[in-house]
């Protein structure tokens, strides 16, 4: 089994403790034995929803499997393969450290974060050239009652090949534990139908 990866970081200042977060993350499973990226969610994610399609290529000679993240507006498995790659931009304010001069001995304060992000990324199998838009499965029908199914593929919203999302989150720290709160749409409609809601544990890039 052989295995590269990158996860490439940047912070840049726009005023005081606001900041502009990036990163660029890939990970890429070659050989005998691979490892399949599950694409979506998030990192921690307390109460995780997967997607039940696709399956993996049963073609593929899978032995491991991991998460592919972040890319909220989706849940788990929007796309899987043996290469991933995810890009994160992150407006992240400390409202209350950067509002008061003075120091914030709460903790909860202190580190409570408002934050504006944008998610793209996408999974696949093989070569380069194999990287699509990833679709949605959507089943409909009920084979229990004898009326067979119906899956329905639409397009994933997104940027060219890449699946996208979008929307706002909460961070802090409660009872020693930081705290992520996330609501993601996906990048088709503006704010259009619900959000995919995540609740994370763990601080994240």
């Amino acid at each position: 089994m052989y295995n590269f990866g990158f996860d490439l970081r940047h912070y840049l200042p726009i005023y005081r403790n606001f900041i502009w977060a990036l990163r660029a993350a890939g990970d890429f499973s070659f050989g005998n034995q691979q490892v399949v990226y599950y694409l979506g969610g998030t990192d921690g994610w307390l109460f995780p929803k997967a997607n039940q399609a696709p399956l993996p290529d049963p073609k593929q000679p899978y032995a491991f499997q991991s998460l592919a993240v972040n890319l909220r507006g989706f849940k788990q498995n929007i796309a899987n393969g043996n290469n991933a790659v995810v890009v994160n931009s992150e407006f992240r304010m400390p409202l209350f450290s950067t509002i008061f001069n003075k120091p914030i001995n709460n903790a909860f304060l202190r580190n409570f974060q408002i934050v504006q992000f944008f998610d793209i990324g996408s999974a696949w199998n093989g070569s380069l050239k194999n990287i699509s838009r990833p679709t949605l499965t959507i089943p409909s029908g009920d084979p229990n009652l004898g009326l067979g199914s119906l899956n329905v593929k639409l397009r994933a919203g997104g940027i060219g090949p890449f699946a996208g999302g979008y929307g706002f989150g909460a961070r802090s720290t409660l009872l020693g534990y930081f705290l992520r709160f996330d609501a993601g749409w996906q990048m088709n409609t503006f704010f259009g139908g619900k959000p995919v809601l995540n609740v994370s544990m763990g601080v994240d890039f």
